[in-house]
């Protein structure tokens, strides 16, 4: 993976500006900024490692650790798409050059759509804890599960289907990405939908319901994060839609959509994993007392 400036950045430089596009050299600091992030994932994963060995206990049980896992997952794939599609990384492999593979399948439905319907199924899970005060069976969570993938693949799976033409083609002339202006403004259409929907269903299910911790607040958090990030996205699609070729245009966004998903799923998981490892006991009495306190002025 070379930053360098080649001689084959050089022509590509050379050719976007007879296409009146100016061009932002791949080189070091593209190399820098992928390397903290790819440092802070896995920093991450390290901090996910701890809240799965500590799953049992009772504060970050209910934080659903296996569930919220999802997000980091899901954000490698998401800035695997970014860096390839966003022109951080030379798209030497040929399936980097498969703009469809990177943006409909790595960004769109393995990334954002999934850490969407991670944090979707949080919302479910505490509204049969807390307003049904009904437990939320594997059975239950498998129907919830396969039914946001299914409203994720399906039309991933139809995007994939028609021409590249109609929706994203790759440029060789620039290395780049190009989405078709129709498909742009279907899929931010889509995802602005999506985003009105959940933030209905999450005042729905909310609404008058009390959650003994307040996971409801981290919850919020994480969705006001991930919605600032998909404002930035949309702003940037539209004006400045040749985005990839601004070397801080580029950076920002992938450190905008990186930075949501590390921020949401502390949201919703830093204080049990910070109470567990530095207030294990004190805090465990605290959370019991609270779970305690509310059953019995529930009955």
């Amino acid at each position: 993976m070379s930053f360098a400036f080649t001689e084959h950045e050089k022509q590509r430089v050379a050719l976007a500006s007879l296409l009146g596009i100016h061009l932002d050299p791949i080189g070091y600091t593209d190399m820098a900024v992928t390397i903290v992030w790819a440092v802070l994932i896995f920093v991450q994963f390290l901090v996910v490692a701890y809240s799965l060995h500590h799953r049992r206990y009772r504060p970050i049980h209910n934080a659903q650790p296996m569930l919220m896992a999802m997000l980091p997952v899901a954000s490698i794939a998401w800035f695997i798409g970014d860096i390839v599609a966003n022109d951080i990384v030379h798209p030497n492999q040929r399936w980097m050059r498969n703009c469809i593979v990177l943006v409909v399948w790595l960004r769109t439905t393995c990334g954002q759509s999934l850490v969407i319907s991670a944090l979707l199924m949080r919302c479910i899970f505490l509204w049969f804890k807390y307003r049904l005060h009904r437990r939320f069976t594997p059975l239950i969570s498998t129907v919830f599960a396969a039914l946001l993938m299914a409203a994720a693949t399906v039309p991933s799976i139809i995007i994939t289907i028609l021409p590249t033409s109609k929706t994203v083609t790759f440029v060789a002339t620039i290395d780049a990405c190009i989405i078709n202006p129709q498909f742009k403004t279907a899929a931010t259409l889509l995802t602005w939908l999506m985003f009105a929907f959940l933030l209905a269903a999450f005042c729905m299910l909310f609404m008058g319901t009390k959650c003994v911790h307040n996971e409801h607040v981290g919850v919020a958090a994480a969705w006001l994060i991930l919605g600032l990030a998909a404002g930035f996205n949309t702003y940037v699609m539209y004006v400045k839609p040749m985005y990839p070729a601004s070397l801080v245009l580029r950076l920002c966004l992938v450190s905008a959509n990186q930075g949501s998903v590390l921020v949401a799923w502390w949201a919703v998981m830093g204080r049990a994993v910070y109470n567990c490892r530095f207030r294990y006991h004190v805090y465990l009495v605290e959370w019991r007392l609270a779970s305690k306190a509310a059953q019995t002025t529930r009955f």
